[in-house]
């Protein structure tokens, strides 16, 4: 089996707002740069055989150091993107409520309501499945790929590994946010998870806990 250490991005533009970027291609904040030189720094030690991310540069930009280091191209799927969150691309949770009241009680309330133009969590739980899943029967025994992504898509993963569905939108499973700048390790194509939201490499000013859930993305 191979083993995957999925990285969530850095902190971008956007996120300490809490504005719902989704896919909207926001760059590293200056604490995100920081914490990617971090992660790349423990990535570049370790026997890494591919790199692969997001193609929104975020996440290519969170693993690009380590990529230079160890001589490696970052292959970029766009199936480990964030979710599309259509109409509610950049907005913030007030102006959400604002114009989709029954929408947003519905989704605050845990349901796993499709985001108007946009996806469900479902939809995102099952693209980066089949993505990571398709990675891995294509990998060697024993290998070791990095998978840069997001917090919906790495939470989807490591939900996935344990074996929990959730009932409702994706953070109705038992396990936190993953922060950014964290490493969760998973085996596949049998899923097992060995790691989760691991920020070891990171100084304490750098380790940043995400907000609830349904307001993450």
């Amino acid at each position: 089996m191979a083993t995957f250490l999925l990285v969530r991005h850095g902190e971008a533009e956007g996120n300490l707002d809490h504005r719902f970027i989704g896919q909207s291609d926001a760059p590293l904040s200056p604490v995100g740069r920081r914490q990617a030189a971090a992660v790349s720094a423990r990535l570049a030690r370790m026997p890494i055989d591919r790199i692969i991310s997001s193609d929104l540069c975020r996440a290519v930009d969170t693993v690009l150091p380590a990529a230079n280091e160890l001589g490696l191209t970052i292959d970029q799927d766009p199936r480990f993107r964030e979710i599309d969150n259509g109409r509610w691309k950049g907005l913030l949770a007030t102006e959400i409520a604002e114009r989709w009241p029954e929408l947003w009680a519905r989704y605050t309330s845990g349901e796993d309501v499709p985001r108007p133009g946009g996806e469900t969590w479902a939809d995102v739980r099952h693209r980066v499945v089949d993505a990571l899943a398709d990675i891995a029967a294509d990998s060697p025994d024993n290998s070791l790929v990095v998978v840069s992504a997001h917090g919906g898509p790495t939470l989807a993963l490591a939900s996935w590994a344990c074996g929990l569905r959730p009932k409702g939108n994706l953070y109705q499973v038992p396990l936190m946010p993953p922060w950014n700048a964290s490493i969760t390790i998973i085996r596949a194509p049998n899923p097992h998870l060995i790691a989760f939201n691991d920020v070891g490499h990171l100084p304490l000013e750098l380790q940043h806990s995400p907000h609830l859930g349904f307001l993450r993305s």
